[in-house]
């Protein structure tokens, strides 16, 4: 059964009478606004914009900025920029294990354990992938404090902040809604180590902070080793899960796999 937080229209999840955490609320807000926009967009942004203004001014203030800019777009230009931003653009690929491991084979085993987390709470399937914000973010809210405090530092800021540079460089607006995003786990999950595109430095922190976008070079600790899912082992047997792919990892002809 799809968890109710997550799979309604806003207005509904809104007015139900079952109490609802503000972690619950903010984060599945925000996976919704991570997904193709809808004709509920506006109402999740004033939504979003109400639980953050006060605990979170600047992210309030980058949330207003992102509604002024959904208010002055018509559907199809606002559908026209989410696709420009997120689905055509690798460096802000809203599937976080494309960050984290790229082509590599692991991303295979971290799609099936999401996956495994996904039926654990009772979250249904989109036609996203398993590792797609809108999938991540309803587990990292229903995940039990200590989990989700290792899931976040391990997968998840890694991958929000290559996405932060990507879209600070483009003036993107979808960059407010990625920091508020950061700044609201940060709230959650305790402040993480930036991201760069300094590569001496992913390889002197891979022990804390693993995973790179592109094939991992030799000695690098693996994320699914250092940080398992809860209740998971990196043995036994796995389930395959087609990546489906649209990206080019740097580097690869324009023949190479997808």
């Amino acid at each position: 059964m799809q968890n109710s937080e997550f799979g309604l229209p806003i207005v509904d999840a809104v007015t139900e009478e079952k109490p609802v955490s503000e972690q619950v609320r903010s984060l599945g807000t925000i996976s919704r606004l991570l997904g193709y926009p809808d004709e509920h967009y506006i109402q999740l942004v004033e939504l979003l914009y109400l639980i953050v203004h006060l605990p979170l001014p600047e992210a309030g203030k980058g949330i207003s900025e992102f509604g002024e800019f959904v208010e002055q777009c018509g559907p199809y230009e606002l559908e026209e920029t989410y696709t420009r931003t997120f689905d055509v653009n690798p460096s802000c690929a809203l599937e976080i294990g494309w960050h984290l491991f790229g082509e590599d084979y692991m991303r295979g085993q971290f799609l099936v354990r999401m996956r495994e987390e996904l039926a654990k709470y009772g979250i249904t399937e989109s036609g996203e992938l398993p590792d797609h914000l809108t999938h991540v973010l309803p587990v990292l809210a229903l995940m039990p404090e200590e989990e989700a405090h290792q899931f976040a530092h391990a997968c998840v800021f890694p991958a929000l902040y290559k996405m932060q540079t990507s879209l600070e460089k483009s003036e993107s607006p979808y960059r407010h809604l990625i920091r508020c995003l950061v700044l609201l786990l940060e709230t959650y999950c305790g402040k993480s180590e930036p991201w760069g595109d300094n590569d001496e430095k992913l390889l002197a922190n891979g022990k804390d902070f693993p995973g790179q976008n592109g094939p991992r070079p030799p000695g690098m600790d693996d994320p699914l080793q250092s940080y398992p899912m809860p209740g998971q082992s990196c043995g036994g047997n796995a389930e395959l899960v087609p990546l489906q792919m649209q990206y080019k990892t740097p580097g690869l002809q324009e023949e190479g796999l997808k």
